[in-house]
């Protein structure tokens, strides 16, 4: 692959080939190494992305144990899968708990600083990348359009992250305000990230941030964690989109006009039966939710148009949109 943050000659190609549109984002999550992907990367690619987010669980090399002899394995067969073209783009990429090393995983986990190394490899991050000299794997980028500042940021929701409460589908809001998502570091680096010029944000969290209904992991499992993050996120008076993935469902959230775009999963949706289960007994939904969730592999897209619209899409493998909705610089 490229190296992360290189903004590819191809931007400049495509402002011309897409005439309204300065910039395309194509992202998505959950990619397993072992199932077919062909079809998804083919859709994608005829959408003359500029760049594409990976937004989490990018292999599934995760164990039991948390060793990380299937890591490397599963690495090896990515490398293989993933198409040519996207050496062509800039490429972004942040973990979750598959592509870290154990499911759920979070601070304790005691291959963390092995596993990083492993993601540093893939990625082919340079080493006068920050990630490169410090714990974890968060980063911020900039994208300048012809005057238009797009602030692109990076967290890390494994390597600091405290203990969760409840089992793994019931979990529960902590009530210990000690506990945390980012850590000391991260959030005093994400506070100057978001302090700086910009006139959007994109932020990249691999575990929801809006979506509260649902009793896996969130941001929602720590309270203040999240009101600080969106407090936050409102102060910089900015237009802020937040995209996540790790869910194996995809929706599109509106809060109080901050915008989430949950795709998940690009080549590993869950099985039909159950997927028709849940339709037919306890879909899913959120009092935040835009419309419905998706079962079936995805992918989302988010343009920045000449006129400053911003469109903000979900897509199932054969390009067909499946929400959508729009807001303004």
């Amino acid at each position: 692959m490229n190296k992360l943050n290189l903004l590819s000659p191809l931007l400049f190609l495509s402002l011309f080939i897409n005439s309204e549109d300065l910039f395309i984002l194509g992202l998505g999550s959950c990619i397993d190494q072992d199932a077919d992907q062909e079809k998804i990367w083919s859709s994608i690619k005829k959408e003359r992305i500029d760049e594409f987010f990976f937004l989490g669980d990018n292999v599934y090399g995760d164990s039991k144990d948390g060793n990380l002899i299937k890591m490397r394995s599963a690495y090896k067969a990515q490398t293989k899968n993933l198409p040519t073209w996207l050496d062509e783009i800039s490429i972004n990429a942040i973990w979750d708990d598959h592509d870290y090393g154990v499911n759920d995983g979070g601070s304790d986990y005691p291959k963390k600083d092995e596993a990083q190394e492993l993601f540093l490899d893939f990625w082919n991050i340079s080493e006068t990348d920050p990630r490169s000299t410090r714990e974890g794997i968060y980063f911020s980028k900039e994208v300048d359009l012809k005057g238009i500042k797009i602030k692109v940021i990076g967290l890390d929701t494994r390597y600091f992250r405290s203990p969760l409460e409840g089992d793994k589908r019931n979990r529960t809001a902590t009530k210990d305000k000690r506990k945390t998502i980012l850590g000391k570091v991260q959030w005093k680096w994400l506070e100057n990230e978001l302090s700086k010029e910009a006139d959007m944000i994109i932020l990249a969290s691999s575990i929801q941030v809006i979506a509260n209904n649902h009793g896996f992991e969130k941001w929602g499992n720590f309270p203040h964690e999240r009101t600080r993050l969106v407090e936050l996120l409102n102060q910089t008076k900015k237009s802020v989109i937040i995209v996540s993935g790790d869910r194996h469902k995809a929706g599109i959230y509106n809060m109080d006009n901050l915008i989430e775009i949950t795709s998940s999963s690009l080549n590993k949706p869950l099985p039909k039966w159950l997927a028709t289960l849940w339709d037919s007994t306890k879909k899913e939904t959120d009092e935040f939710l835009l419309g419905e969730m998706f079962y079936q592999a995805n992918y989302g897209i988010i343009k920045l148009s000449k006129d400053k619209k911003i469109t903000i899409q979900l897509k199932d493998e054969d390009a067909n949109i499946l929400s959508e909705t729009f807001m303004y610089l």
